[in-house]
């Protein structure tokens, strides 16, 4: 069985018993260690995770850093994770085999299967072995050597020798059946054919070479993964050693968290981590996913009879068959099944029933910032685990993360909380009534309801119209029309709690029966071709959340088909029509001479379909000069104003900081986005 581990004392966020938000600290300054050390105090536990190997998909692996390339140690970044550096004289061919990698000899077939791949291991291998790679008969020309250091690395120098050369032995005097001719080729690992093999780039070439030990500097240094050593003469020859050398940070690496069990199922927050950049910072990525589940393995292991065509996979124990079939009662069976045997190995599958899956990365912005990210994976279950994957394409460059947290509450909300929106599909940049619906599961013992619920978008929210509460026999408890429906109000039993630039929050009579339905009525505009409203229940008094999970809550309208049902509105318009949607302008003219009263012109723009483009605003006089440029930054699909962007504010100023001559100027919009760009432009006049 796994081996527990006791997290430390966690950090509350609310005062009193362990119910309401809490966090747990990972890393610097946390009570859990990136390898699962803990402090002692709370039963909270974390379990050494299982991860695919690189080799086969169907052998799983302990622990937290695959194939070790985690730095967990650095004297300059203590309790943090970062890549390790390829040290000074390491020599990466000699752990290919950990890292998934591989040497073969494809056009030797004179020698068994075994013995070869025995001598191959042997020529990467770091320490003498008496052992040689011979080519001394016939067939010689042509002989190939294919090295696969499992990952990209910076490599400076290859290098290659026979015996008595770099160890000496003098009992194995060989060191004249060097090769005199051969051909080097690389490749990146990335530059690949569509079946996924090597595109191969000739590197060197050498006739009649005279050094026994050729040493092949690259300089600069390159990110390579393969390497083809061919020999271009019948002279015979042998290699004692293949040895790759490098630099630099390793440039792909990945880190999985430990299973962390919070004893009972727990609803996930917010997450949030710290991080830093060395060297360039257009250079590195960081990416975190998380995912979420209720046993102690996120596959799912199969066993199934020996000598069956098309055998069934059985997930359950032999010993235990009410329960799934573990790690190591699956090592314990044969991988191929013989005449004694009953049973043989399966293919080891995601368990999709028991565990999410990874989501995507989440928004480094959000991640680092102080509010956090919404964690998507689905709640309420009792273990949770992240990924880091670092990337480089810089040797000297690397992302460092000094800690992660996440908030969590418990006991849960209900069992589950199924939510729905209503349209699913709409137009683009145009006001639209919305219906969002939650229906509550609420059957399993010391589950607490709601009374609050915030609803996070991907565009402004126009107004909220209308709130409905309906129990399971579809009697109306509550139904009440907002008087105030575009700002924070109070009014009575029923509140708008918050009202942001993306999110809102509204409050109600607390929610505790079983398929009580909640329905939220508002009007909002859709900006990008797919928007996931992300919702969640709150219980003000506890300061819990719980998230939802999409699925079929009511009926909603007469084309709310049920297995359609999603949280998830699409407008396939932004695809095809402009990047502009609405760009409004607060004057048609501007008097800027200090009295306070149209001093400045402020605005307001729509940017659609836009993931990642360069968005400006710049004004011109009529002769098309630009007199001004405003605003100009890399960004995404939503709204834009003055009101919180100070830069979309004019006050009649050039760019040198004088009054511009008084007339008509022209504002103008510009959006570059992936595959097309647009442009608006506005008229202002300037008086004095």
């Amino acid at each position: 069985m796994k081996r527990l581990l006791l997290i430390g004392a966690l950090v509350l966020l609310h005062s009193g018993d362990l119910q309401g938000r809490q966090v747990l600290l990972i890393g610097q300054d946390g009570q859990v260690s990136w390898e699962g050390d803990v402090e002692a105090g709370v039963a909270v536990q974390t379990i050494e995770p299982e991860y695919r190997s690189t080799l086969d998909p169907n052998i799983t692996e302990i622990g937290v850093a695959p194939v070790n390339l985690v730095d967990f140690t650095s004297a300059d970044f203590p309790n943090s994770i970062l890549p390790r550096r390829v040290q000074e004289g390491q020599n990466l061919a000699a752990e290919i085999a950990e890292r998934g990698g591989s040497i073969r000899a494809p056009t030797v077939f004179d020698l068994a299967e075994s013995q070869l791949q025995n001598i191959l291991e042997q020529i990467v291998s770091p320490d003498p072995s008496g052992g040689a790679f011979e080519r001394k008969g016939r067939d010689v020309l042509g002989t190939l050597l294919v090295l696969d250091l499992g990952a990209r690395f910076g490599v400076n120098q290859i290098r290659f020798f026979p015996r008595n050369t770099v160890f000496p032995s003098p009992s194995t005097p060989f060191q004249e059946d060097f090769l005199k001719n051969f051909e080097l080729q690389v490749n990146d690992g990335q530059v690949l054919t569509e079946a996924g093999n090597p595109i191969w780039e000739t590197f060197t070439a050498r006739t009649n070479n005279t050094d026994p030990v050729a040493t092949i500097e690259i300089d600069p240094p390159r990110f390579l993964r393969f390497i083809r050593l061919r020999a271009t003469s019948s002279i015979p020859f042998e290699v004692e050693k293949f040895q790759v050398f490098g630099e630099g940070f390793f440039p792909t690496v990945q880190y999985i968290s430990p299973l962390i069990d919070m004893g009972t199922p727990a609803n996930w927050g917010r997450l949030r981590w710290l991080e830093e950049t060395v060297g360039q910072a257009n250079a590195v990525q960081m990416n975190i996913r998380t995912r979420s589940g209720s046993d102690t393995s996120p596959f799912a292991y199969t066993r199934k009879r020996v000598g069956r065509q098309d055998a069934e996979e059985i997930v359950f124990s032999v010993d235990n068959p009410d329960q799934p079939l573990l790690r190591d009662e699956y090592l314990d069976l044969p991988a191929k099944g013989g005449p004694a045997d009953v049973w043989e190995r399966g293919p080891v599958r995601d368990d999709l029933a028991n565990w999410s899956p990874w989501t995507s990365p989440y928004d480094p912005v959000a991640g680092t910032s102080s509010e956090g990210a919404l964690v998507l994976s689905p709640g309420p279950r009792r273990y949770f685990q992240f990924r880091v994957d670092f990337q480089s394409d810089d040797l000297e460059s690397a992302k460092i993360l000094r800690q992660f947290s996440f908030d969590f509450t418990t006991p849960a909300l209900a069992d589950v909380l199924v939510g729905e929106i209503f349209p699913r599909e709409v137009p683009a940049a145009a006001d639209i009534p919305f219906v969002y619906a939650v229906r509550a599961e609420i059957e399993s013992r010391d589950l607490q309801g709601f009374d609050s619920f915030e609803l996070v978008t991907g565009s402004r929210i126009d107004r909220i119209e209308r709130i409905e509460i309906i129990d399971a026999q579809g009697e109306f408890l509550l139904a009440h029309d907002f008087a105030v429906q575009d700002a924070v109000t109070d009014e009575g039993d029923v509140a708008i709690t918050a009202l942001a630039e993306r999110s809102f929050a509204v409050r109600f009579p607390r929610v505790t029966a079983h398929n009580t339905v909640l329905k939220i009525h508002f009007v909002s505009r859709i900006l990008s071709y797919s928007t996931a409203f992300e919702g969640r229940g709150l219980l003000l008094e506890e300061d819990a959340f719980q998230g939802v999970q999409a699925g079929d809550a009511t009926a909603l309208d007469e084309g709310d088909i049920s297995f359609k049902s999603d949280t998830t509105v699409l407008s396939p318009a932004v695809n095809s029509g402009s990047l502009v949607g609405n760009f409004d302008l607060t004057a048609s003219v501007i008097t800027p001479n200090g009295d306070g009263i149209n001093d400045v012109l402020d605005m307001e723009c729509e940017v659609l379909a836009v993931d990642g483009g360069q968005i400006a605003v710049n004004i011109y006089d009529l002769g098309g000069r630009r007199v001004r440029r405003l605003f100009n930054i890399e960004g995404q699909s939503g709204v834009y104003s003055s009101e919180n962007l100070t830069q979309l504010r004019w006050d009649g100023t050039d760019d040198q900081g004088e009054n511009v001559a008084p007339g008509l100027y022209l504002i103008q919009l510009n959006i570059e986005g992936d595959a097309r760009a647009s442009a608006s432009t506005r008229t202002v006049g300037v008086a004095y």
